[in-house]
């Protein structure tokens, strides 16, 4: 079974919509599809173009789950299995389930690249996620608006996960802490010294609050 992302061959290609190769180069020389070229110059067709063909308005539900670190991978898997079941009770076709597993506060996660390259293709109908900050922990609104330019539905379901908020936001403080320290290290001004020095009381005392 193909993903919407798989970068087939001109023959898979053909096969996949019932057109001859030939048809395929006529679709592209006319605009109605493009193809990938590889380094040996070779097409490739991804999935949901050749989908789009006859349907060019034709868009998606999209479910994005994300936790902080590898080891919370169960977390993860039970998040997603929430948004798969409330997409089968509504019997919306889910195609895309993105994951990732990084800081609320990291705007460069794959997953997330990969939901904004979409809703840029038009390709999203909708967009569910449990809580707002499983997209960003800052910034969530950014995603939100450009849904709402692209017309894409955003659903945010509310049921709480194994995941407690307040953990995942000191983890996500103490990160932000650490790269000023970082930055500062750098530059061994007397402030800059007893700023790092604050920085690291407050990272004990957030960590005292956790345990």
């Amino acid at each position: 079974m193909y993903r919407l992302e798989d970068l087939l061959p001109i023959g898979e290609a053909a096969m996949l919509r019932g057109v001859s190769v030939e048809t395929l180069r006529r679709w592209e020389k006319k605009g109605k599809i493009v193809a990938v070229r590889t380094e040996g110059s070779h097409r490739r067709y991804k999935v949901a173009d050749l989908l789009k063909v006859d349907n060019p308005e034709l868009r998606h539900t999209v479910v994005y789950g994300r936790v902080s670190s590898p080891d919370k991978k169960e977390d993860l898997a039970r998040q997603i299995g929430i948004l798969e079941l409330y997409c089968q009770k509504h019997e919306w076709n889910a195609p895309y389930v993105i994951k990732d597993i990084g800081s609320g506060l990291n705007y460069r996660k794959r997953g997330l690249l990969k939901l904004i390259d979409l809703l840029q293709r038009n390709e999203v109908e909708r967009l569910i996620i449990t809580d707002k900050d499983r997209l960003l922990r800052f910034g969530s609104e950014l995603i939100f608006a450009l849904c709402e330019n692209n017309g894409a539905e955003v659903i945010i379901l509310n049921k709480p996960i194994a995941l407690e908020p307040e953990q995942e936001l000191v983890e996500d403080v103490l990160s932000v802490i650490a790269v000023m320290s970082a930055r500062m290290y750098g530059k061994r001004s007397k402030r800059n010294l007893k700023a790092m020095q604050a920085l690291h009381e407050c990272a004990e005392k957030m960590l005292d609050v956790e345990t």
